[in-house]
């Protein structure tokens, strides 16, 4: 079976859909990713067969980055609270991302036609794979990549695609869709119904520095914020942990990525190890807490590994994110200038957090990986024809 991945131009739409895409693989699929921007390259090193189907497009014109952190800390905070009221993706990023699946259509179409796949799946705001599959009649997958149920976003998202569809000639139209969540129905909120499936985290390879392939001398945090926050609010915020640690017999392993100017944070202090571009997945087995924006991969992959959490949201689903966390006993949603000293002690040493935490890595270890989804969406392709 031919099974086309159709993934939005930013890794945190990228590395959700990998772990199921190699599961087609080393079942015997072909597979094949459709995609642009920064994801080209990122699918190419993970080992994929990838097209460029928007080698010319500028996605910064549709996201353009203006104004100072503080004030585009401000507009993320302002849309993560109408995100966390509603439970539903804001019509305005329906709306940018019609812009975004505009300039991918034609070459995803192409490409789709001239390839003929299956299955296609999408990560969820790929709408130009609805485009595709319901020009070539085939099961479109939504890859999820959040906590949130939306079983009306494909026809929500229908209107802002609609002027593409028309103009490529294709019925303004839904395919057959077919959600996958990417952890247990217990941890979903929102309104929907899909099948479930546990998460591989993925944020590419590595060759492991001495620091981390050596014992740990001390209790070790590592405080990330992501793909997309250091590059919209800048690091500035971190310096309330950084001095929460001062006292503490703890390493903080500061991960923000490469090219992050860390010159907002002033002088670290000397149990901070700044370190460039690192997957969570080779820190994981190496940590006591994880200090984090709240975003769904970072939380999931925590989630998984039991690491106890501290969530600072900062805009999108950030909050719903982090009151899972607390919900779930599992560690503490704070704002920047609510941790202190007692915040980080409690989250290398408090007991029933701990126990919570590998308690739900427990269970979320018996979802059904994509091993057994790969079976379910090959019987999906087989009746949908």
């Amino acid at each position: 079976m031919r099974v086309l991945f159709n993934v939005s131009p930013g890794l945190d739409h990228l590395y959700p859909a990998l772990g199921l895409a190699w599961a087609f693989r080393t079942a015997g699929h072909d597979v094949a990713v459709a995609t642009a921007g920064v994801s080209v390259d990122a699918a190419a090193r993970a080992g994929l067969t990838v097209r460029d189907v928007a080698p010319d497009a500028d996605f910064t014109s549709v996201f353009p980055k203006k104004g100072t952190p503080e004030e585009r800390v401000r507009m993320m905070r302002e849309r993560g609270a109408e995100i966390t009221r509603s439970e539903r993706t804001p019509e305005i990023i329906l709306e940018k991302f019609g812009l975004i699946n505009d300039m991918m259509a034609d070459g995803t179409l192409e490409f789709a036609r001239s390839w003929r796949p299956d299955l296609i799946v999408y990560s969820r705001l790929q709408g130009t794979a609805l485009l595709a599959a319901r020009a070539l009649g085939v099961p479109a997958v939504e890859n999820g990549f959040s906590f949130l149920r939306e079983g009306d976003l494909p026809s929500r998202m229908l209107p802002h695609l609609a002027p593409t569809f028309e103009r490529l000639g294709v019925p303004v139209e839904l395919p057959f869709v077919q959600p996958v969540y990417f952890t247990s129905q217990k941890l979903m909120r929102g309104e929907g119904e899909g099948w479930s499936m546990r998460s591989m985290p993925f944020q590419g390879g590595g060759v492991l520095p001495d620091w981390l392939a050596a014992p740990k001398e001390r209790a070790r945090i590592v405080v990330t914020l992501g793909t997309i926050v250091p590059g919209v609010a800048g690091s500035g915020s971190l310096r309330s942990v950084l001095d929460a640690s001062a006292g503490l017999d703890v390493e903080l392993v500061l991960a923000l990525g490469d090219n992050v100017d860390l010159a907002p944070l002033g002088t670290l202090p000397e149990n901070v190890r700044p370190v460039g571009w690192t997957p969570l997945s080779a820190l994981m087995p190496t940590l006591d807490g994880v200090v984090h924006h709240g975003g769904c991969g970072t939380m999931l992959a925590a989630a998984q590994a039991g690491v106890p959490q501290l969530a600072m949201p900062y805009g999108a689903d950030n909050w719903i994110n982090a009151s899972i966390i607390e919900s779930e006993g599992i560690g503490f949603d704070r704002q920047p200038e609510q941790v202190d000293g007692s915040v980080l002690r409690a989250l290398v040493e408090d007991g029933p957090v701990r126990k919570n935490a590998a308690a739900l890595a427990e269970e979320l270890a018996l979802e059904p990986g994509p091993d057994r989804m790969v079976t379910r969406l090959v019987e999906l392709a087989g009746t949908r024809r």
